[in-house]
């Protein structure tokens, strides 16, 4: 089998994302403490980044080992079963993503708001939809696969995957910008605030503020990079339906990396479970 390297990196990234997102899941779920509405929308990306691991890299490794083929042909029904599970798993960890970010949104920008908004059946219902709608939709378009010819179906579906992508970068673009522009008006505040009391919190404030922006910026950038791919895919499936898009070997790593790095970046730097993970990690060391 070709590409030895691809798949060696691949498995190496497939393990890092199922023990980052393992690992939050299994800390929020044995501290009652850390069932929180926000811990919620985590759990529940976790778990689609969990499965984005188990099935991006590893399914089509086994496919392609099982079937003696490095690249599976376009046509087979192996496939678009592999493809099917695949971008299931991708998308709802996107919208999951979005989710979490609205949370994060409606907690920043109106926070009297917000737990009179975030009861646990508004964060049920979203979590829902965030499985859902990907799921409805993905598998109407592989519903389609048997009575549409192949370049029929790969134009429809090239719409449809668009429709995915494209809202959910605004959504997420939109809710990064305004926590921005309110971050920097609190920091503008605080620093004024500091001044008129004589007492300098400057650098504290700073340092704060450029840590949570860096680590928001990270999870953004990768998450439109590799949305960005994906939609570069649907386009072409759009404009030239007789073509597929040939990007695998760059494709699924990045989408593998997103998923690593949501765990560490919206969990592990959250207070609450960085502080649980650490108390896990002294008791393992006085064990």
């Amino acid at each position: 089998m070709e590409n030895v390297w691809f798949w060696i990196f691949g498995w190496i990234l497939s393990v890092l994302t199922l023990t980052g997102n393992g690992l939050v899941i299994l800390l929020v779920c044995r501290r009652r403490q850390l069932r929180t509405e926000t811990n919620a929308f985590i759990v529940s990306l976790a778990i689609a980044d969990f499965f984005v691991g188990l099935t991006a890299i590893p399914l089509q490794f086994f496919y392609t080992l099982a079937s003696g083929r490095d690249a599976l042909p376009k046509t087979s029904i192996g496939y678009f079963a592999v493809m099917f599970i695949r971008v299931v798993f991708q998308y709802t960890s996107g919208t999951n993503l979005c989710c979490l970010m609205l949370d994060r949104y409606i907690a920043v920008t109106k926070p009297l708001k917000y737990l009179p908004f975030m009861k646990r059946r508004r964060v049920i219902q979203m979590i829902a939809l965030a499985w859902g709608i990907p799921s409805t939709v993905i598998t109407l378009v592989a519903s389609l696969r048997f009575s549409l010819n192949n370049s029929l179906l790969y134009k429809i579906s090239g719409w449809f995957y668009a429709c995915f992508e494209i809202p959910l970068c605004l959504i997420l673009i939109f809710c990064f910008v305004s926590m921005f522009r309110i971050v920097c008006k609190h920091k503008q505040a605080a620093r004024i605030l500091a001044k008129q009391l004589h007492f300098n919190h400057e650098v504290f404030i700073k340092t704060q503020g450029k840590s949570t922006v860096k680590m928001m910026a990270v999870v953004v950038a990768l998450f439109l990079l590799c949305y960005i791919i994906f939609a570069r895919c649907s386009f072409v499936l759009i404009l030239n339906s007789h073509n597929s898009c040939e990007d695998t070997g760059y494709k699924l790593p990045i989408l593998v990396v997103n998923s690593a790095v949501n765990p560490l970046s919206y969990a592990i730097f959250k207070r609450d479970i960085r502080k649980e993970l650490k108390r896990q990690m002294h008791f393992i060391n006085n064990f």
